[in-house]
């Protein structure tokens, strides 16, 4: 079933677009049934069980476990995994003979996803993409038994902040849940089953922020979950009011949490942040405890921190993330550089009492806001998703160069290029409305910042920034 919503999302979308807000809830809450009873299914209650055992490792029972882990995942992909056949075979001591495999690349992976998808796996194959900062589609292939793995850990964290299972939560991540042309509420739709509202993150502005708002104080003191700069954006409204509005806790994923944005929705909020750092390549995952410490997820993945030529940082120096994925064997990535960087924290035993190590993702630029004539405002997370499903970009940017225009810069990696790009662009038209103006170029390069990152939004309006 999870595969027939994937493969019939544009036609459903289309219909649901159309529906009374009524229906929309019934619709909503009918695509929740299917994904509680794979979310709460009783595998993910007993991984959940697992997983809170593990709480009270120390450095050698980690260890055990992820050489094991690595083991097992290294051979699995050997027999199974078209890529990886070639690959050479490793006598096994410590988790530092993983250093003896290649590193992929986020290019090769790309370039290469069908052949690195397990040909003996067990279940229907659920196919996603993923843009990531970039804006550069990357194809992910895995199963329902991966995903209930995956929720489990989810909910791990929220058990750290003391939250239950189907626990009432309003959402903000990319779901388009109420139609672009939509000016008035409800801005928003609900999952009746999971006790879960899904707001829409494309309809912010100063004129719509009254109407979320006044939803949210109805929600006072529920979970509050989203993506950074989504929540960002409705903090700063809330703070021009001068009226918090108190929730139980906040959970953010998706996109670098900044310091400034942290005290920004915990203030608005009046609320713990618990941030979270992952990808929908599930092969790597570092979870905020308690004490507001990063921590790598041990029986998730093994972590190399590595310099440009490969070689491990010394501790508290930054390098690239390089992931070895334990739970996803329908697409194995082993020694996978994923493009993001961070560094070991050394600061001794966590107060939570966790042994897992700390590390913290160190990208330290916030990504710029896109904002339309109408008000509306527009974060990077927003724009991504008008890049999904593609597969002909390296590159991706939004470039706003007048108060009513957008660039939409691509740089092309196949011939289908631009086809894609003038798909992209008249969704993105659709997305922002008649009143602002979407142009479209194919360039030979991105547009790269001071310390070699690459904005998804790049906002020249100076007024604006």
């Amino acid at each position: 079933m999870e595969s027939f919503f994937r493969a019939y999302a544009p036609q459903l979308q289309v219909i649901y677009d159309r529906m009374p807000s009524s229906v929309q809830n019934l619709m909503t809450t009918t695509r929740g049934w299917f994904l509680q009873r794979n979310r709460y299914s009783s595998q993910m209650f007993t991984t959940l069980q697992e997983l809170r055992s593990h709480e009270s490792w120390n450095a050698e029972q980690m260890a055990a476990y992820q050489l094991e882990a690595i083991k097992r995942m290294v051979e699995h992909a050997r027999r199974t995994v078209p890529f990886y056949r070639d690959y050479p075979q490793v006598a096994w001591n410590s988790v530092d003979d993983l250093t003896r495999l290649p590193i992929l690349s986020r290019d090769t992976v790309r370039e290469n996803s069908a052949l690195l998808v397990a040909q003996n796996r067990n279940g229907q194959p659920i196919r996603v993409a993923t843009t990531g900062t970039t804006g550069a589609s990357l194809g992910v292939t895995y199963t329902l038994a991966v995903a209930r793995r995956n929720y489990a850990f989810r909910m791990r964290q929220f058990a750290w902040a003391g939250v239950q299972p189907r626990d009432p939560r309003v959402t903000l991540f990319g779901s388009r849940v109420t139609p672009p042309e939509r000016d008035r509420p409800p801005y928003w739709t609900h999952n009746l089953l999971e006790h879960q509202v899904l707001m829409s993150i494309f309809h912010l502005s100063d004129r719509s922020a009254p109407d979320y708002i006044a939803f949210l104080r109805v929600h006072r003191g529920e979970v509050l979950e989203g993506f950074p700069s989504v929540l960002a954006i409705l903090a700063d409204f809330i703070l021009h009011k001068g009226e918090p509005v108190p929730m139980r806790v906040v959970f953010t994923d998706g996109e670098p949490l900044y310091p400034f944005l942290r005290e920004k929705i915990e203030q608005a909020f009046q609320a713990r942040v618990y941030d979270s750092y992952g990808n929908t390549e599930l092969c790597g995952l570092i979870q905020e405890c308690e004490q507001r410490q990063m921590h790598l997820v041990p029986e998730y993945a093994h972590l190399e921190i590595l310099d440009e030529n490969n070689h491990p940082v010394a501790r508290g120096g930054e390098g690239y993330f390089v992931w070895t994925g334990f739970i996803n064997e329908t697409m194995p990535l082993i020694r996978y550089r994923i493009g993001d960087r961070g560094c070991w924290q050394d600061l001794g035993a966590c107060p939570c009492g966790r042994g897992f190590p700390l590390v913290v993702p160190t990208i330290t630029r916030a990504s710029d806001l896109l904002r339309c004539s109408d008000g509306r405002i527009f974060s990077p997370r927003a724009l991504n998703q008008t890049l999904k499903g593609t597969d002909s970009f390296r590159f991706c940017q939004f470039v706003q160069d007048q108060p009513g225009h957008v660039i939409l810069r691509a740089v092309a990696s196949n011939g289908k290029a631009p086809a894609e790009l003038a798909i992209i662009r008249e969704r993105l038209q659709k997305v922002l409305g008649k009143q602002m103006r979407v142009s479209a170029a194919l360039v030979h390069a991105p547009l790269v910042r001071a310390g070699g990152k690459i904005p998804l939004i790049v906002q020249e309006v100076e007024s604006w920034k």
